[in-house]
Protein backbone atom coordinates (compact mmCIF):
# COMPACT_ATOMS: atom_id res chain seq x y z
CA UNK A 1 0.00 0.00 0.00
CA UNK A 2 1.47 3.75 -1.14
CA UNK A 3 2.46 5.38 1.77
CA UNK A 4 0.30 8.76 1.68
CA UNK A 5 2.41 11.63 1.26
CA UNK A 6 1.46 14.26 3.99
CA UNK A 7 2.79 18.34 3.35
CA UNK A 8 5.00 19.46 6.11
CA UNK A 9 3.19 21.80 8.51
CA UNK A 10 3.94 25.50 8.26
CA UNK A 11 6.61 26.32 11.43
CA UNK A 12 6.81 29.61 13.29
CA UNK A 13 9.34 31.32 11.95
CA UNK A 14 9.94 33.23 15.35
CA UNK A 15 10.26 29.61 16.84
CA UNK A 16 12.85 28.45 14.31
CA UNK A 17 14.96 32.17 14.07
CA UNK A 18 15.31 31.72 18.25
CA UNK A 19 16.40 27.99 18.23
CA UNK A 20 19.69 26.42 18.59
CA UNK A 21 21.91 25.28 15.56
CA UNK A 22 22.06 21.09 15.19
CA UNK A 23 24.60 19.60 16.95
CA UNK A 24 27.45 18.54 14.16
CA UNK A 25 28.50 14.89 14.44
CA UNK A 26 32.24 14.84 15.08
CA UNK A 27 35.24 12.85 16.09
CA UNK A 28 38.19 14.10 17.33
CA UNK A 29 40.29 11.06 15.82
CA UNK A 30 38.93 11.49 12.80
CA UNK A 31 39.74 15.17 11.47
CA UNK A 32 42.21 17.70 9.95
CA UNK A 33 44.83 18.57 12.58
CA UNK A 34 46.66 21.37 11.26
CA UNK A 35 45.41 24.88 11.99
CA UNK A 36 44.28 27.17 9.11
CA UNK A 37 46.56 30.40 9.02
CA UNK A 38 46.62 33.41 7.72
CA UNK A 39 49.15 36.24 7.39
CA UNK A 40 46.61 39.08 7.63
CA UNK A 41 46.44 40.23 11.71
CA UNK A 42 46.10 42.84 13.73
CA UNK A 43 46.73 43.92 17.32
CA UNK A 44 44.43 44.30 19.91
CA UNK A 45 43.99 47.70 20.44
CA UNK A 46 42.17 47.32 16.72
CA UNK A 47 39.48 45.83 18.53
CA UNK A 48 36.76 47.27 20.71
CA UNK A 49 33.90 45.41 22.03
CA UNK A 50 30.10 45.65 20.12
CA UNK A 51 28.25 47.38 22.71
CA UNK A 52 24.36 46.21 23.00
CA UNK A 53 24.83 43.83 20.82
CA UNK A 54 22.30 42.20 22.14
CA UNK A 55 19.93 43.99 22.63
CA UNK A 56 20.22 45.58 18.94
CA UNK A 57 19.50 41.93 18.16
CA UNK A 58 16.66 41.28 20.21
CA UNK A 59 15.50 45.09 18.75
CA UNK A 60 15.05 43.56 15.00
CA UNK A 61 14.02 40.54 15.99
CA UNK A 62 10.95 42.55 17.22
CA UNK A 63 10.65 44.32 14.34
CA UNK A 64 10.79 41.77 11.84
CA UNK A 65 9.35 38.68 13.34
CA UNK A 66 5.12 37.84 13.78
CA UNK A 67 2.78 35.29 13.90
CA UNK A 68 2.45 36.37 9.86
CA UNK A 69 5.69 35.00 9.19
CA UNK A 70 5.86 31.30 8.91
CA UNK A 71 7.79 28.83 6.77
CA UNK A 72 7.70 25.35 5.78
CA UNK A 73 11.33 24.16 6.99
CA UNK A 74 13.94 22.37 4.60
CA UNK A 75 15.85 21.06 7.16
CA UNK A 76 15.78 18.78 9.67
CA UNK A 77 17.18 19.41 13.36
CA UNK A 78 19.37 16.41 13.66
CA UNK A 79 22.14 16.02 12.26
CA UNK A 80 23.11 13.06 10.14
CA UNK A 81 26.59 14.17 8.16
CA UNK A 82 30.20 13.92 9.90
CA UNK A 83 32.35 16.13 9.33
CA UNK A 84 35.92 16.35 9.97
CA UNK A 85 37.73 19.24 7.93
CA UNK A 86 36.61 22.74 7.21
CA UNK A 87 34.94 22.28 3.70
CA UNK A 88 31.94 19.91 5.59
CA UNK A 89 31.96 21.87 8.72
CA UNK A 90 30.82 24.54 6.57
CA UNK A 91 28.72 22.99 4.42
CA UNK A 92 26.32 22.31 7.88
CA UNK A 93 26.77 25.88 8.22
CA UNK A 94 25.46 26.63 4.59
CA UNK A 95 22.46 23.91 5.76
CA UNK A 96 21.83 25.22 9.06
CA UNK A 97 22.45 28.68 8.85
CA UNK A 98 22.29 29.96 5.15
CA UNK A 99 19.73 27.86 3.80
CA UNK A 100 17.39 28.20 6.67
CA UNK A 101 17.67 32.16 7.46
CA UNK A 102 17.90 32.95 3.84
CA UNK A 103 14.00 31.69 3.90
CA UNK A 104 13.11 33.56 6.83
CA UNK A 105 15.02 36.63 5.29
CA UNK A 106 12.76 35.99 2.34
CA UNK A 107 9.81 35.89 4.47
CA UNK A 108 10.93 39.25 6.55
CA UNK A 109 11.30 40.75 3.03
CA UNK A 110 14.50 41.27 3.41
CA UNK A 111 16.32 40.85 -0.15
CA UNK A 112 19.36 39.64 1.28
CA UNK A 113 21.47 36.53 0.40
CA UNK A 114 24.19 33.98 1.45
CA UNK A 115 26.26 32.95 -0.90
CA UNK A 116 29.72 31.81 -2.73
CA UNK A 117 32.25 34.97 -2.88
CA UNK A 118 32.54 34.56 -6.87
CA UNK A 119 28.36 34.66 -7.04
CA UNK A 120 28.70 38.73 -5.94
CA UNK A 121 29.38 41.42 -7.53
CA UNK A 122 31.91 43.91 -6.71
CA UNK A 123 33.73 46.77 -8.01
CA UNK A 124 37.36 46.30 -6.17
CA UNK A 125 39.71 43.76 -7.68
CA UNK A 126 41.88 41.77 -5.52
CA UNK A 127 42.92 38.32 -4.76
CA UNK A 128 41.58 37.69 -1.91
CA UNK A 129 38.59 35.49 -1.05
CA UNK A 130 36.16 35.12 1.87
CA UNK A 131 34.22 31.93 2.62
CA UNK A 132 30.90 33.88 2.73
CA UNK A 133 29.25 36.78 1.64
CA UNK A 134 25.54 38.10 2.45
CA UNK A 135 24.93 39.63 -0.98
CA UNK A 136 21.59 41.87 -2.21
CA UNK A 137 19.03 40.42 -5.03
CA UNK A 138 21.42 42.90 -7.35
CA UNK A 139 24.70 40.60 -6.49
CA UNK A 140 26.09 43.46 -4.69
CA UNK A 141 28.55 41.99 -1.88
CA UNK A 142 27.65 43.35 1.21
CA UNK A 143 29.22 41.58 3.81
CA UNK A 144 31.92 39.13 4.37
CA UNK A 145 32.02 35.82 6.10
CA UNK A 146 35.27 33.67 7.20
CA UNK A 147 34.85 29.98 8.53
CA UNK A 148 36.96 28.03 10.34
CA UNK A 149 37.10 24.18 12.24
CA UNK A 150 36.01 24.29 16.18
CA UNK A 151 38.49 21.99 16.85
CA UNK A 152 41.61 24.34 15.56
CA UNK A 153 39.74 27.49 16.64
CA UNK A 154 38.65 26.06 20.64
CA UNK A 155 39.52 29.44 22.55
CA UNK A 156 37.47 31.99 19.84
CA UNK A 157 35.22 32.58 22.97
CA UNK A 158 37.55 33.55 25.10
CA UNK A 159 38.06 37.41 25.99
CA UNK A 160 41.66 37.60 25.59
CA UNK A 161 41.67 40.43 22.38
CA UNK A 162 45.28 39.06 21.33
CA UNK A 163 44.30 36.24 19.86
CA UNK A 164 40.90 37.31 18.93
CA UNK A 165 42.87 40.22 16.65
CA UNK A 166 45.14 37.65 15.28
CA UNK A 167 42.73 35.46 14.10
CA UNK A 168 39.93 38.34 12.69
CA UNK A 169 42.85 39.83 10.84
CA UNK A 170 41.88 37.85 7.60
CA UNK A 171 38.47 38.86 8.00
CA UNK A 172 39.27 42.84 8.09
CA UNK A 173 41.61 42.13 5.24
CA UNK A 174 38.38 40.88 3.42
CA UNK A 175 36.05 43.75 4.55
CA UNK A 176 38.79 46.38 3.61
CA UNK A 177 38.94 44.92 0.19
CA UNK A 178 35.31 44.70 -0.48
CA UNK A 179 34.90 48.21 1.51
CA UNK A 180 32.04 46.31 3.88
CA UNK A 181 30.91 47.73 7.03
CA UNK A 182 30.43 44.14 8.21
CA UNK A 183 31.44 40.84 8.70
CA UNK A 184 30.95 37.43 10.74
CA UNK A 185 34.01 35.02 11.89
CA UNK A 186 32.41 31.05 12.85
CA UNK A 187 33.38 28.16 13.92
CA UNK A 188 30.11 26.79 13.44
CA UNK A 189 30.10 26.19 17.45
CA UNK A 190 31.38 30.20 18.33
CA UNK A 191 30.34 33.13 15.91
CA UNK A 192 31.28 36.91 16.44
CA UNK A 193 29.92 39.28 14.47
CA UNK A 194 32.05 42.68 13.29
CA UNK A 195 31.19 46.43 12.90
CA UNK A 196 33.79 48.73 11.29
CA UNK A 197 34.04 51.60 13.68
CA UNK A 198 37.26 53.59 12.33
CA UNK A 199 39.53 53.18 9.34
CA UNK A 200 41.34 50.79 11.57
CA UNK A 201 39.50 49.53 14.36
CA UNK A 202 36.24 46.92 14.41
CA UNK A 203 33.63 46.55 17.29
CA UNK A 204 33.74 42.49 17.95
CA UNK A 205 30.19 41.03 19.09
CA UNK A 206 30.45 38.80 22.77
CA UNK A 207 30.75 35.29 21.28
CA UNK A 208 27.47 33.60 20.42
CA UNK A 209 27.02 29.49 20.26
CA UNK A 210 25.08 27.04 18.09
CA UNK A 211 23.51 25.91 21.09
CA UNK A 212 21.97 29.19 22.59
CA UNK A 213 18.41 29.40 22.63
CA UNK A 214 16.87 32.91 22.18
CA UNK A 215 14.91 33.39 25.46
CA UNK A 216 11.96 36.18 25.66
CA UNK A 217 14.26 38.17 28.45
CA UNK A 218 17.25 38.79 25.94
CA UNK A 219 20.16 40.45 27.09
CA UNK A 220 23.64 38.25 27.37
CA UNK A 221 23.31 34.69 26.26
CA UNK A 222 19.84 35.57 25.24
CA UNK A 223 19.56 35.62 21.80
CA UNK A 224 20.33 32.24 18.87
CA UNK A 225 23.08 32.54 16.16
CA UNK A 226 20.20 32.53 14.07
CA UNK A 227 18.62 35.82 15.31
CA UNK A 228 21.85 37.41 15.14
CA UNK A 229 21.81 36.80 11.37
CA UNK A 230 18.82 37.86 11.16
CA UNK A 231 20.06 41.60 12.74
CA UNK A 232 22.96 41.38 10.19
CA UNK A 233 20.76 40.91 7.74
CA UNK A 234 18.81 43.85 8.70
CA UNK A 235 21.61 45.90 8.66
CA UNK A 236 23.42 44.73 5.32
CA UNK A 237 20.01 46.12 4.25
CA UNK A 238 21.03 49.46 3.69
CA UNK A 239 23.43 51.67 2.92
CA UNK A 240 25.34 51.75 5.95
CA UNK A 241 27.22 48.11 4.36
CA UNK A 242 29.30 50.51 2.87
CA UNK A 243 32.70 52.00 4.23
CA UNK A 244 33.76 54.43 2.04
CA UNK A 245 37.53 53.71 1.51
CA UNK A 246 39.77 50.54 1.42
CA UNK A 247 42.54 51.50 3.57
CA UNK A 248 45.34 49.26 2.44
CA UNK A 249 47.69 46.54 3.43
CA UNK A 250 48.78 48.58 6.90
CA UNK A 251 45.20 47.46 8.32
CA UNK A 252 46.48 43.87 8.89
CA UNK A 253 50.41 43.72 8.96
CA UNK A 254 49.78 42.93 12.98
CA UNK A 255 53.05 44.45 14.01
CA UNK A 256 52.14 47.54 14.95
CA UNK A 257 48.91 50.30 15.16
CA UNK A 258 48.14 51.07 11.67
CA UNK A 259 48.87 55.05 12.38
CA UNK A 260 52.34 54.41 14.12
CA UNK A 261 53.07 52.39 10.92
CA UNK A 262 52.13 55.36 8.73
CA UNK A 263 53.94 57.75 10.95
CA UNK A 264 57.15 55.40 10.75
CA UNK A 265 57.09 55.83 7.07
CA UNK A 266 56.48 59.31 6.81
CA UNK A 267 59.65 59.68 9.07
CA UNK A 268 61.79 57.20 7.10
CA UNK A 269 60.59 59.28 4.04
CA UNK A 270 61.63 62.76 5.70
CA UNK A 271 64.70 61.12 6.41
CA UNK A 272 65.94 60.41 3.37
CA UNK A 273 64.78 63.68 1.90
CA UNK A 274 66.91 65.48 4.42
CA UNK A 275 70.15 63.41 3.23
CA UNK A 276 69.54 64.06 -0.12
CA UNK A 277 69.72 67.91 0.52
CA UNK A 278 72.72 67.49 2.54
Amino acid sequence: MAQENVSNPLHDTKAITWSPLPSVLYTESRSTKSEATSSFKMVKQQLAGWNNFEAEVRESSIASLGPQTQIIPTQTEREIIHVGNENGLMGRFGQNIGHVMSEVFRNCNLPINFADYQVGQSTVEHNNVPDWILMDDQYEIRAAGEGKTFWTKPRLAEPDPEPLATWLGQLARYMDDLKVRYGFYTSYQVTRFLRRSSDTTFEVSPPIFDSTVSSEKGGKNGVSVRECFLHLAKLVNSDSYKYPITYGVDLTNGSLLPQERRSQRIESMMAKMNLKER
